[in-house]
């Protein structure tokens, strides 16, 4: 062959357009790690944000459940009305316990 003829095919319309095998492969690594990078940020994105609302809904319930035990505490500490017309009061626990007792000793009988 003569050094025309390789200088030819050397120059062939096209042959400059076979990408090299490095460059490609990495710019397929950077591809993967970005897309794991961006996997990993919407999966932990989202976790946290399930915890937000986790977190929101206990502390709605941990204010529902406070107003219920102030109410149950108000209604053990203290005196009401059980029933109004009858006059009948409800007295705080321990008060009604001794009274109880009082009435009718430790064996229960009158």
């Amino acid at each position: 062959m003569s050094q025309t003829e390789s200088e030819t095919i050397e120059r062939l319309p096209g042959s400059d357009d076979d990408p090299s095998a490095v460059p490609t492969w990495y710019g397929g690594v950077i591809f993967v790690i970005l897309f794991i990078f961006t996997v990993y940020l919407l999966v932990f994105l989202a976790d946290r944000e399930e915890e937000l609302v986790f977190d929101d809904s206990i502390r709605r319930d941990s204010r529902t459940l406070n107003e219920v035990r102030k109410l149950q505490d108000t209604q053990l500490d203290s005196y009401t009305w059980a029933d109004r017309e009858n006059n009948r009061v409800a007295v705080p626990l321990e008060q009604g316990r001794q009274e109880v007792l009082r009435r009718f000793g430790e064996t229960g009988e009158r």
